[in-house]
């Protein structure tokens, strides 16, 4: 009788354990909530509508898990992204199931507890060069997706052109098929699209990872009750474990906890060891079941975390280091320098910074491919490595651009003796494949604190400096002043002016006219531009073209002339007046892009101006720079019927040889030769020669900067047929100049 009152007591023990267990996952009354929730209908592996018809993906497994978690009902609503930010805008849905937080959302949404924090990345094609990092994205097209959280980003960047797409698949898509030129967004999303697509090989990320953000279910303001709800649901399928394996699922990770692992199986065997005999002798060989899984799970754990491990490692040298170079990056740079800028104002030390680039690294790029300017950054990085102390720090923040940070100096002295040790490791060649390789460096130095109290402000005095010692040759190096600053200041000003006086409408074209000498017809026109900086009137031209040229701004400024310039060559011919030619003169940055001469045909057909009238004027140092380039432009600017020219000629070193391979059309004579002949019996000589040299070789001859009655009488009686200069007319605004057709 005993017996069979144990067996009973045992029997409804452990059948009072598995119901326990059985129920105690569902608390909650089902069904008692209705919710809407809106989601993107093609975001994967977040969300989307695969191939039959199946709305799937990480954020609607949580939703499925929330509705059972939490006994509500959730109905999921798939539609266009933007068309799901207006919905929860308008309160049509209750909820949007996955959701970037910016600051900007948190005025208009509120949001749970993430679901994921995602990474946004660069996507540009493998042979893309010219893009690598955020910065380089100006005057590039960009797809971005509608109401994405890229958008305020990058639409900062100047002279952007941003691509909206109404998906993220679709921006990718564009940037396969070429229409843009790169694409920003979700790193997951955009590698999960690749992946299925099997063109991952076809597209690489650039740049630094970009800014983290946290992801996950948002709601409108004043819904603070589905927010406290939705939190309390996520934190329970974090802590019973669901979570981890919708995230493995979707995402290949899942983090375990071994203690809690252990913890269930213990306290499971704690509570069979109080049954009787019988389910002791059960509990043993359940219990070596139960040894088998936890080894196994275990071993899976160890794995797990050794992945992890790898992948957080990974995540790190991706964050910290430069790819090329191993060396630490901008951004391990800059949390160096903010430690050592904290420790300096402390403990009032000085340190220094050591800002320096490769002279003319670009070339390099050019000729011998950027393959082998990779090489050449490394072997650079390795050679500066050996020359500093052990406590300075050195990083590539870019380019050819590379800091080191010397914290803890004494002097102004240890700088310079660095400076000159960086400087001397380069005078021995870099050894590439054939190439043997000579370099010069120059260098910037900025000494804390008379080079600025913050990180930034030290960096920039540094680079301020870097390009002093361009300006004085190269090879050398700069110490940071304040008198340097203010200089600096101001062109930095006039430079951010000048940015957005295309915008403004601030600049114009001016025209002076080219005269035939011994008829007093004009027979062409040459454009010059002109800035109309409100407040100040007309800018010289000496004074913002530099900066336009060292900037980069004078590509985007020389497209517009040219544009404008042909367009009021066919508005003249419009207006009934006899075709001239109309002269634009090339800059040497404008004359080295890649796209150049596409980009003369793009406006040809543009304007619809015969090119026979067009003259393209380059200057001699411009053309002999890089000769064998230059025949090649040549060449392909004459099948476009575009007449070309030399300008300043004489002030150069070229050869009569090139200048017969040139096979330009004009020779136009520097100004300086006509402006002193009087009173330079050489100047004469020299004028002389280029009419001679000009009408052997049958080329044009027109002579700059004619402002006296003898200079014209000069030319004329040399041959020259051609000129212009204040004699003549000054430049005048089109509408002036109409004037003188007459």
């Amino acid at each position: 009788m005993k017996s069979k009152i144990l067996i009973c007591f045992c029997v409804s023990i452990i059948l009072s354990f598995v119901v326990a267990n059985a129920t105690s996952s569902n608390t909650l009354d089902k069904n008692t909530v209705i919710l809407r929730v809106a989601g993107d209908n093609n975001h994967p592996p977040y969300e989307y509508i695969d191939e039959s018809g199946v709305y799937k993906g990480f954020n609607v497994d949580i939703m499925n898990a929330l509705s059972i978690e939490l006994g509500i009902d959730i109905e999921i609503v798939p539609m266009e992204w933007s068309n799901a930010l207006k919905a929860l805008e308008r309160k049509e849905v209750d909820l949007i199931q996955g959701l970037s937080k910016t600051k900007d959302r948190e005025e208009k949404f509120i949001f749970a507890s993430p679901t994921v924090v995602n990474s946004q990345a660069i996507f540009v094609l493998k042979e893309t060069s010219i893009i690598t990092e955020i910065g380089d994205l100006s005057g590039t097209r960009v797809a971005l997706q509608e109401g994405d959280i890229n958008h305020e980003v990058i639409g900062k960047i100047q002279n952007v052109i941003i691509v909206p797409k109404r998906n993220q698949n679709q921006a990718m898509d564009a940037l396969l098929n070429g229409e843009v030129d790169a694409f920003v967004g979700n790193r997951l999303t955009g590698t999960y699209y690749l992946q299925k697509l099997r063109k991952s090989h076809l597209v690489k990320i650039v740049g630094e990872p970009m800014e983290l953000v946290e992801y996950g279910p948002a709601t409108y303001l004043g819904n603070e009750e589905l927010i406290i709800m939705l939190n309390k649901g996520l934190a329970n399928l974090k802590k019973n474990g669901i979570y981890d394996k919708i995230y493995r699922k979707w995402f290949g990770e899942e983090i375990f906890n071994k203690k809690e692992v252990i913890r269930a199986y213990i306290k499971e065997f704690a509570i069979i060891t109080g049954i009787v005999l019988l389910v002791i002798i059960l509990f043993i060989v359940w219990n070596k079941r139960l040894k088998t899984e936890v080894s196994k799970r275990t071993n899976e754990l160890q794995a797990a975390n050794k992945d992890l491990l790898l992948h957080q490692q990974k995540i790190h040298s991706l964050a910290y280091y430069d790819s090329v170079t191993s060396l630490p990056n901008r951004l391990f740079l800059i949390e160096a320098l903010n430690k050592t800028l904290n420790k300096a104002i402390e403990d009032n030390s000085r340190f220094a910074i050591l800002y320096f680039d490769l002279d003319r690294f670009k070339q390099i790029n050019d000729t011998l491919g950027h393959d082998i300017g990779d090489i050449v950054l490394d072997l650079v990085g390795k050679r500066i490595a050996q020359t500093i102390r052990k406590s300075d720090i050195l990083a590539r923040i870019g380019g050819d651009e590379f800091i080191v940070l010397m914290p803890d100096i004494n002097n102004e002295k240890e700088t310079v003796v660095l400076a000159e040790r960086i400087i001397e490791g380069f005078s021995k060649p870099f050894a590439i494949n054939t190439y043997d390789l000579y370099l010069t460096t120059s260098i910037g130095i900025a000494i804390y604190p008379e080079a600025g109290d913050t990180s930034q402000a030290i960096m920039k005095s540094g680079d301020i400096a870097m390009y002093k010692a361009k300006d004085n040759g190269g090879n050398g190096y700069f110490i940071y002043t304040k008198e340097l600053s203010e200089k600096e200041m101001d062109n930095l000003i006039l430079i951010n002016q000048l940015r957005q006086a295309e915008q403004n409408n601030e600049l114009r074209l001016f025209y002076q006219p080219i005269i035939e000498i011994n008829t007093g017809n004009i027979v062409g026109t040459e454009a010059l531009i002109r800035w109309e900086k409100p407040g100040e009137g007309l800018i010289s031209p000496a004074r913002f073209i530099p900066l336009a040229e060292e900037t980069g701004l004078i590509v985007s400024i020389g497209e517009w002339v040219l544009r404008t310039a042909c367009k009021q060559h066919i508005d003249w011919i419009n207006k009934g007046y006899k075709p001239i030619t109309v002269s634009v003169n090339i800059s040497a940055r404008q004359f080295q892009q890649h796209n150049f001469v596409e980009t003369i045909l793009k406006i040809i057909n543009e304007t619809k101006i015969d090119p026979s009238y067009l003259v393209l004027e380059i200057t001699e140092s411009t053309a002999i720079m890089n000769i064998e380039y230059t025949l090649e432009m040549l060449k392909k600017l004459k099948g476009l019927g575009v007449q070309t020219s030399i300008d300043d000629f004489g002030t150069g070193y070229s050869s009569l040889h090139k200048l017969k391979e040139m096979n330009v059309d004009e020779l136009k004579i520097d100004k300086s030769f006509i402006q002193d002949l009087n009173l330079d019996t050489r100047n004469e000589k020299i004028a002389k020669t280029i009419i001679i040299l000009a009408n052997e070789l049958k080329l044009k001859v027109i002579a700059e900067g004619v402002e006296t009655k003898e200079q014209q009488e000069f030319l004329k009686e040399n041959g020259c047929i051609n000129a212009q200069g204040y004699y003549y007319s000054k430049p005048l605004p089109a509408d002036e100049l109409e004037k003188l057709f007459a």
